[in-house]
């Protein structure tokens, strides 16, 4: 196969796999919140320092970029993977949403800026499932510090989650 050949091989290649991608962020739009992805929310180094390393000194200088800074108190619709933090017979009030199925059930570890954590409103529900998920609701971006420690960076106040299409 000649070098042109195959170039035009591996971008049709790439198109095939990259357009159902597209279409199913299309598919996740909510109606009234803004669709938000985790490459926006994780583009950008946020460390946490490292208690064995670092000894617990100052922090590394992390800044939220302004982009996503102006997400806070926005109504968004984010696609991810569920962890369940709060789960009985009746479903998950709380779990964790990130943007890989391997950071949930393979131990794949997680950058501070690449989940959220969510708690459904008013004491609702949502069915657990290993599927790719679509939670919407209130952002709140910003560090939440408990005795020094920053223990997360994004937060949804959820109006809801459903199975992503």
């Amino acid at each position: 196969m000649t070098r042109v050949l195959r170039s035009v091989a591996l971008v049709a290649g790439a198109v095939a796999l990259l357009a159902p991608h597209a279409v199913r962020a299309a598919a996740d739009d909510k109606p009234g919140y803004q669709t938000v992805s985790f490459a926006q929310l994780s583009d950008f180094d946020y460390e946490v320092p490292d208690l064995l390393v670092d000894g617990g000194g100052p922090p590394p200088p992390n800044v939220v970029p302004a982009k996503v800074k102006a997400l806070n108190g926005r109504k968004v619709a984010v696609r991810g993977f569920m962890l369940p933090l709060d789960l009985d017979q009746h479903g998950v009030s709380q779990f964790l949403l990130n943007g890989s199925f391997d950071m949930c059930y393979f131990g794949a570890p997680v950058r501070m800026n690449e989940w959220i954590l969510v708690t459904m409103k008013g004491g609702k529900k949502t069915p657990f499932t290993h599927l790719a998920t679509l939670a919407y609701g209130t952002l709140e971006v910003g560090e939440e510090k408990k005795g020094g420690r920053v223990m997360s960076l994004y937060r949804m106040q959820a109006d809801g989650a459903e199975i992503a299409r």
